[in-house]
Parts: C-alpha cells; structure tokens; sequence
C-alpha cells in the first residue's frame, strides 16, 4: 500500500503533554484516549456477542444498548481525532503514522498504528456481531411462524414460546 501524496508537509505538533486552556490536545493523547476507546468498546462487543448465544433476551437488549451508548459517547473524540489527523493532512490512520515519524514522534505514530489495527480488529467482531445477531433474528423469526402455523394466536403466548 503506498501511502505517499496522502499527506502534505505541517508543523510539527506540540510535545505530548497536557495541553493548555481552550487548546486541542496533542496528537498523543487524543490516540491514546481513541485505543482505550477502542478497547472498551471491544470487550462490550464481546460480552454483546457472548450473550447472543445464551438466548437472553433481555441481557441482550441490555449489552445492545450498551454498545450503541458507548458508541455515541465515543463519536466526539473519534471527531477530534479525526480532525487532528486532517492537521496532519493525513487521509487515514496509515499515513498519520507515517507523518508522525518523519516529524519524529515515534510514540505518536506507534499509537497511530496501534488504534488503527484495534480499529481493524473492532470492524471485524462487529461485522461477525451482526451476523450473529442476524441469524439469531431469522431464526426467531422463523420460530416464531413455527408456532403460529401450529395454532398458537395469543400475542403474549406466542412471544412467551419463542
């Protein structure tokens, strides 16, 4: 993959550290706080996938809905993260990477790379999540028609058997 013509030369950004009142917080910090998000986000993933399995409906729901608020708690910092990799005129987290180390911030780059292949590794749980969560559909669904075509009508009773 060649990443050259993907970013355009910049400043180089502060030192890691705490960044002063009003200002962004150096590019360090913003992809250590995007990989713990990442991590968290993945091991309530797994424990959604997990539970997927158990045929529990509401700790299922309740996981579901852990995720999609983690999700959204997340979408300001991937935002500023984002936007920092944009002053960096890099396009993706591969040329941020390589950006970091020519303005030689080897902790940034390293951090760089590492959410980008937590990133990676998210994409693909969540897409074998949603397949899960896919069949487990279809085959309520289809329980469900099982137990209409053999008589059972009542809207409780029905939900109850599947």
């Amino acid at each position: 993959m060649s990443i050259s013509g993907q970013f355009r030369p910049v400043d180089a950004p502060p030192p890691a550290g705490e960044a002063p009142a009003g200002e962004a917080l150096p590019v360090t910090l913003l992809l250590r706080q995007g990989l713990a998000l990442v991590e968290e986000l993945t091991v309530k993933l797994q424990r959604l996938d997990g539970l997927m399995m158990t045929g529990k409906p509401n700790e299922i729901s309740e996981a579901a809905a852990s995720v999609e608020a983690a999700l959204n708690n997340a979408a300001p910092s991937f935002s500023e993260i984002a936007q920092a990799m944009g002053q960096l005129g890099a396009s993706n987290l591969a040329a941020a990477a390589a950006q970091l180390r020519h303005l030689e911030q080897a902790d940034a780059a390293g951090l760089a790379e590492a959410l980008r292949g937590a990133l990676t590794r998210f994409a693909k749980r969540s897409v074998n999540a949603s397949r899960r969560a896919q069949q487990l559909n279809r085959g309520l669904s289809a329980a469900l028609r099982s137990l209409q075509a053999l008589g059972v009508q009542e809207a409780g009773r029905l939900i109850a058997e599947a």
